[in-house]
């Protein structure tokens, strides 16, 4: 009898790849053999070029290590594969966080997520709606769209094509970012107030190393205070800046979250996103993990810092729903 995760990963994965189940390869030795114990066809990365060219043609990329193998080598193994980019390194890439946020690939659904997708992109991009107000019980926002309002466009169709590279967080989520990474001028003004359950912090590969401990030193304050019971956070926001960030008990962290994600930033919206994963449960998530699964939960995310120059912290609102759209 298979496996039930196996089955559960196998329905969930087919939309994106077909009939032809997919390689998970890994550059970590413990993620490798639990993959192989759940009966998954699994390869570490640096003995994947021994292995047969029809296991690359569907491939799940599951990297941990910020420092792994190059870009270059990397395109010349998997040219003209289907790749489904899981980007471990840049949120956490430990043992325990990698397997949860496989966990999670399994219920996700990737087939309703790319249909709400596209049906925001016409929402957003249509002319006559000029204001949205998101609406839940962690509280509401008011999204003002303007007329240079830039989306980072997510998948609308499920299925790679062969050849296709695409990074997970694609498939379950539309974000309004600033233009030309303009933070201080976006082509959307957020306001509101909200209670957070929960955060994801990232970093871009390409962050000087010199700067890595604030993404690190971002999760041990605000991973510590889920621990201890400080979510959900209470924060304020006002011209698309974040204005106040306090703990369920009133601590005020504003000026902490403000130096790990680059003060020069001042703390402006560097995303406003609509989550579209439909497959998972905000209530069974765990906020104790750092993953990058967690901030697709259908409700809105938000974010300060650009994951460059500071700590890239995303604050997670599940179930908040559109109001209305109306004009203005």
């Amino acid at each position: 009898m298979e496996d039930k995760f196996r089955t559960e990963l196998k329905r969930s994965l087919a939309p994106v790849f077909g009939s032809l189940e997919p390689t998970f390869i890994t550059d970590d030795p413990s993620l490798f053999s639990w993959l192989e114990l759940k009966g998954l066809e699994a390869y570490l990365l640096n003995e994947v070029e021994n292995d047969p060219k029809h296991r690359r043609k569907n491939v799940v990329l599951l990297v941990t290590k910020k420092d792994g193998m190059s870009f270059f080598r990397l395109e010349r193994l998997f040219k003209s594969s289907k790749v489904l980019i899981v980007p471990l390194a840049a949120f956490d890439p430990s043992f325990e966080a990698s397997v949860y946020t496989v966990t999670l690939l399994a219920a996700s659904d990737f087939v309703q997520a790319t249909r709400e997708n596209a049906r925001w992109i016409s929402i957003l991009e249509g002319a006559e709606v000029q204001r949205l107000v998101f609406g839940g019980t962690c509280g509401e926002l008011e999204v003002i769209l303007k007329e240079r309002l830039d989306l980072m466009l997510p998948r609308t169709q499920p299925g790679l094509l062969p050849g296709e590279w695409e990074a997970i967080g694609m498939f379950f989520e539309i974000a309004m970012i600033p233009n030309n990474e303009d933070f201080f001028h976006p082509g959307y003004i957020v306001n509101g107030e909200v209670e957070v359950q929960g955060v994801a912090i990232a970093h871009h590969r390409i962050m000087p190393k010199q700067l890595t401990d604030l993404p690190a030193k971002a999760w041990q304050l605000l991973g510590g205070l889920v621990k201890e019971g400080g979510f959900p956070l209470k924060l304020k926001i006002a011209n698309s800046q974040l204005k106040e960030v306090r703990s369920a008990d009133g601590v005020d962290y504003t000026d902490e979250i403000r130096e790990l994600s680059n003060p020069q930033l001042e703390l402006m919206l560097v995303e406003m996103a609509i989550s579209n994963n439909p497959g998972l449960d905000a209530y069974s998530l765990d906020w104790r993990v750092n993953s990058v699964l967690n901030e697709g939960v259908r409700g809105v995310h938000f974010a300060v810092g650009d994951g460059v120059t500071g700590a890239h912290i995303d604050f997670i609102c599940p179930g908040m729903e559109a109001v209305f759209p109306a004009k203005e």
